[in-house]
């Protein structure tokens, strides 16, 4: 473990991170020594490896290492270095677990020691250049007084890489676009690539228009020059680079000319203390990100309801 850092005694510092506008990094360094870190806010808890017992899957070509139980839940473990292009590296060279909690779906992966826990105001994060890396963005850490790059990987493609189910409701889209619909534009801020898809589908299958940004920072540009008479909806997620999520609602809420606009926040970040913090800034709803049936009945409501959808 590095230093005088105590996993367990962090925790419970941990869970109110969202309350303020930096995001909380769980920094660690991988099995192959690169420097990486998680969002705190999507972390459920901490696990020493030597204290738990992994049941491994048999299968070499896969990066699901096994399943472990945990506070009575089973939880997927995953080899973060293969999924990275790294070496595969024999799990006696780890020291924690950390099991991760997205859209009510576990998954776990092995750190070979856990750095810190380090303030980070989203513009100090910046974007990766390409959206197929499977990193959201790259930030500077201190480590002994010298500044080293860290990455800030793609969770939720992660989750899909390792096919985990979307685990929500059927949804099906009308056969016709609904003609409340038509007439209006989505904005959306979404960073990642995987999720940023799943919403283009989405909106695709609905025939509605909308345009799609990668940061806060963006959307908050266009919203400055748009005609909000043609917005019917604008669509946030939280964790963003340059700015992030709780900004946008903000900008938006504060402002008289744009006050008018519904904010729905799509987030996998959904416990109590988040959904107290963007209705208190102003959003009009939130709603987890694998729930697409959820997110359809929120167009409805703030796009225009229409008789037999």
């Amino acid at each position: 473990m590095s230093g005088s850092f105590d996993i367990r005694a962090s925790v419970a510092k941990m869970t109110d991170s969202h309350l303020n506008n930096v995001m909380q990094l769980a920094v660690f360094y991988t099995a192959n020594y690169e420097l990486y870190a998680v969002n705190v806010a999507k972390i459920q808890n901490f696990v020493i490896l030597s204290e738990i017992t992994i049941v491994p899957n048999r299968d070499p070509n896969s990066v699901i290492v096994g399943v472990a139980q945990i506070r009575d839940e089973l939880v997927t473990f995953v080899d973060l270095d293969r999924w990275l292009g790294m070496p595969t590296v024999d799990l006696s060279a780890f020291e924690v677990g950390v099991v991760c909690n997205l859209n009510r779906r576990r998954i776990g992966f092995f750190a070979r020691d856990i750095v810190g826990i380090e303030d980070k105001y989203s513009f100090e994060l910046k974007i990766a250049d390409s959206r197929e890396l499977k990193i959201l963005y790259v930030t500077n850490i201190k480590i002994g007084g010298e500044s080293k790059p860290c990455a800030i990987f793609d969770i939720e493609r992660l989750l899909v890489d390792c096919g985990f189910p979307p685990e929500e409701p059927r949804f099906t889209p009308p056969q016709k676009t609904p003609s409340a619909f038509i007439d209006k534009k989505v904005l959306i801020a979404e960073d990642s690539g995987a999720a940023a898809r799943k919403l283009a589908d989405f909106f695709d299958s609905l025939g509605v228009a909308y345009e799609m940004y990668a940061d806060g920072a963006a959307l908050i540009t266009r919203l400055d020059s748009v005609n909000i008479d043609e917005i019917g909806l604008v669509v946030t997620d939280l964790e963003m680079p340059v700015r992030d999520g709780f900004q946008v609602i903000a900008h938006i809420k504060q402002n008289e000319r744009l006050a008018r606009l519904p904010v729905v926040v799509n987030s996998s970040m959904t416990s109590s203390g988040v959904a107290e913090k963007v209705k208190r800034l102003g959003a009009d709803d939130l709603v987890n990100k694998s729930d697409t049936r959820a997110l359809f009945e929120l167009v409805k409501r703030y796009m225009g309801k229409t008789e037999g959808i």
